[in-house]
């Protein structure tokens, strides 16, 4: 539109407004002509009287220029979540709120951050872009097992690339517990000796696990499964959906642990599996999950849940009874508490008990963040 069409347009608006104030032309005739309804002449006459010839070109809606609404988050704390976001490796609004509430709450004063003022001092900054609704047509069924060790997944990947190292990850699909494990080769005796660690670490016994149709998951991994009694269920061929936690696993290790070992390091076996090993114990006890039924709890509370409230099935008492067995001591085990060590991407390293067994000399670390039944524990001297 050419500036000789506007100015003709504000002259037939002002022309037409100044009729109707002088009763030369009816409010209905008047709205026709310019289009719009009897209450918009009315906001126009309005608007016109109050602003001038201005008005009738159309005010922009909002504040004008300059105005600071007396609730704007301040500038140092904008700067502060910026900055955990980038030294947390560009998480999502989400988990960088509870990130936030957990290790920073003190260095934010009386300031509560909620979800929409996290998200809205990223855009700003443009850290991240809007987030727009996708649809997904495929395997939109969000679903979870019932009990702690009713189903693993377990699944393979190549962090560093073909020939540098395989990670196993194993994860619970009930409560979300994982470990994870690297190794040179990606056959099924590593496979096993992943499983059978893992076995012994869980505090929940292990009933079945769900692999894809890898040659990993065959030979000594089949043999091992039928020796210990945990079944195998296979995927179907090209559908990784059925094994989602898993494959979602693969990428949240490797953001929060594995890039962040030094490139030097990366070919040292025990130099990663020490940085896995960390993680995995920060991820089990301090992680909060956003993750379907998670209800933003840890993997730890969520198994501590389910063992005070011992929602399970009449046929699974025996297994009820090995998971408190295996999480909650009992008098004949002697045990001191220390601090574990933790890398410096996971601060406030937690206070944890370990479990020495006298007959045995069997050794477990339990963490002591949250452990609701800590009364049926009697500390040694």
């Amino acid at each position: 539109m050419t500036n000789y069409t506007k100015s003709s347009l504000l002259k037939t608006k002002r022309e037409i407004i100044n009729q109707v104030e002088a009763g030369k032309l009816g409010i209905k005739s008047a709205s026709s002509i310019l289009g719009i309804s009897r209450q918009g002449l009315w906001k126009l006459r309005k608007n016109y009287s109050v602003y001038g010839l201005i008005a009738l070109a159309g005010r922009k809606r909002g504040p004008g220029p300059g105005f600071v609404p007396y609730n704007r988050t301040p500038e140092w704390l904008e700067e502060k979540v910026g900055h955990l976001y980038t030294l947390w490796g560009g998480v999502g609004p989400d988990t960088l709120l509870w990130i936030i509430k957990d290790y920073y709450h003190d260095q934010l004063g009386e300031v509560e951050l909620s979800r929409s003022t996290v998200y809205r001092i990223l855009v700003r900054r443009r850290l991240i872009g809007r987030q727009e609704n996708e649809n997904f047509h495929s395997h939109q069924r969000r679903y979870t097992k019932g009990y702690p060790g009713e189903e693993l997944q377990l699944d393979t990947t190549e962090p560093y690339g073909k020939g540098r190292g395989v990670m196993f990850n194993i994860i619970d699909d009930y409560s979300r517990f994982k470990w994870s494990y690297f190794y040179q080769k990606n056959n099924s005796r590593n496979t096993s000796l992943c499983l059978d660690h893992f076995r012994l670490i869980a505090p929940f016994p292990v009933r079945a696990v769900r692999v894809d149709n890898g040659p990993e998951f065959k030979l000594k991994f089949k043999s091992y499964c039928q020796l210990a009694g945990i079944g195998q269920i296979f995927n179907p061929i090209h559908t990784p959906q059925h094994n989602g936690k898993v494959e979602r696993l693969h990428r949240t290790v490797e953001e929060e642990c594995l890039w962040r070992v030094p490139p030097e390091h990366r070919d040292k076996m025990d130099t990663v599996n020490l940085a896995l090993t960390k993680h995995s114990q920060w991820y089990n006890t301090r992680r909060r999950h956003l993750g379907y039924k998670m209800n933003n709890l840890t993997p730890q509370q969520k198994i501590e849940n389910w063992i005070i409230d011992n929602k399970t099935s009449p046929e699974f008492t025996r297994e009820v009874n090995e998971t408190l067995i295996l999480y909650i001591p009992f008098k004949n085990f002697v045990f001191n508490v220390n601090f574990t060590y933790t890398a410096a991407h996971y601060p406030k390293c937690l206070p944890s008990v370990g479990l020495l067994d006298n007959g045995s000399r069997f050794h477990r670390c339990y963490p002591l963040a949250s452990l609701r039944s800590a009364h049926r524990i009697t500390a040694a001297k």
